[in-house]
């Protein structure tokens, strides 16, 4: 069942219609991101109306099962549509339409605004299964960023500030072919990398640092999402100690992701095993997320969170140990879940490498 299907069953009844305007979402259902207009999706149809500055882009994109509409103003082509195909209420994102927005559409669709059927959440539901063509984007989008990081590690040496190789990631991974860079890249070295994000600055590197890169590149809208550890011509034992649990709490996290599992017991292998070395305090922040899309997306992968893990899920696996005044290691790569097991999308090795 495609995406548009799955939405469609969690329509109430015939009249009612989902009015979706958040710009990644379009893209999802439509393969085409539409900034300025909006895809309405009733019980047997879907209209996407964009103006005239995308037509014809937009044209070469959606499938036929998708009515394209050039609109001058957006409400009263929608209101057309409404009124045509007798829609009396519409389902709306609660999560990210702004209160400016909301009284918008209260005031020019004739439609009611259902706000007790959260759409944001049934998007969320639907997008958390990646489709095979959605897992070979993430796939195109982490080789990009892998070659890319492979390259600057050439860059990082004793007197190299941290945003020199922030740029040049960021150069490397456009001219691989990402479309931009998934966030706002962390490249740290020395005490920084005990801030989880860290942003890079003037600060260089010395010998002896450990340098935290969290890097990723998009490629047709899907994000990869990857950060590694290096330590710069030698580590101390302590570093050297620090990493292998956190590797292990990586390792361990990883052998529960599989599907049945949940998001939960996936946190729970890292956090306990970091725990039980004595480190606990130190570990922050969740073992992982979804990525697709958007570089956070669902499930959130922490022990509050019993979300069932399911064959097609992507999600990081990314535990660290953050020391303050010291320095800090993180280790992440995105993973497939299977009916089995899992599968990691990287092909960069996770043992410490001194450069």
């Amino acid at each position: 069942m495609n995406p548009i299907a799955k939405l469609r069953e969690h329509l109430p009844d015939q009249n009612t219609a989902a009015l979706i305007t958040r710009e990644v979402n379009i893209r999802y259902f439509t393969l085409f991101p539409d900034s300025e207009g909006a895809l309405l999706i009733t019980h047997d149809e879907c209209f996407l109306l964009v103006d005239f500055r995308y037509f014809e882009k937009a044209q070469g994109v959606v499938g036929e099962e998708i009515t394209l509409v050039k609109f001058k103003k957006l409400y009263d082509s929608l209101n057309s549509i409404i009124e045509n195909k007798n829609i009396t209420r519409l389902l709306i994102e609660e999560e990210t339409v702004t209160l400016s927005q909301f009284d918008s559409f209260r005031k020019e669709l004739h439609a009611e605004l259902l706000t007790e059927y959260k759409l944001s959440g049934i998007v969320s539901d639907i997008r958390i299964i990646k489709s095979d063509r959605e897992i070979e984007l993430l796939t195109k989008a982490q080789r990009i960023a892998e070659k890319a990081y492979l390259e600057v590690l050439n860059l990082i040496k004793p007197g190299v500030e941290e945003r020199t190789v922030a740029l040049e990631l960021e150069y490397l991974m456009k001219r691989y072919g990402a479309e931009k860079i998934s966030f706002d890249l962390i490249t740290i070295t020395g005490k920084k990398t005990s801030m989880p994000h860290g942003s890079p600055d003037g600060n260089v590197v010395r010998e002896g640092d450990f340098f935290t890169l969290d890097i990723g590149a998009t490629y047709e809208g899907y994000h990869s999402d990857m950060t590694r550890t290096v330590a710069v011509h030698s580590a101390t034992e302590k570093m050297r100690e620090i990493y292998d649990i956190v590797l292990k709490a990586h390792q361990k996290a990883a052998e529960k992701i599989i599907a049945g599992n949940t998001a939960a017991d996936v946190d729970n292998a890292a956090r306990d095993y970091i725990t039980e070395k004595g480190y606990g305090e130190y570990f922050g922040h969740s073992t992982g997320h979804g990525v697709g899309l958007d570089i956070h997306e669902a499930p959130i992968v922490y022990k509050k969170y019993d979300t069932v893990l399911k064959p097609n899920m992507v999600i990081t696996d990314e535990p660290g140990i953050y020391l303050p005044g010291e320095f800090g290691v993180r280790i992440e790569d995105m993973y497939v879940v299977t009916e089995t097991g899992s599968y990691s999308l990287a092909q960069i090795d996770k043992n410490l490498v001194i450069i």
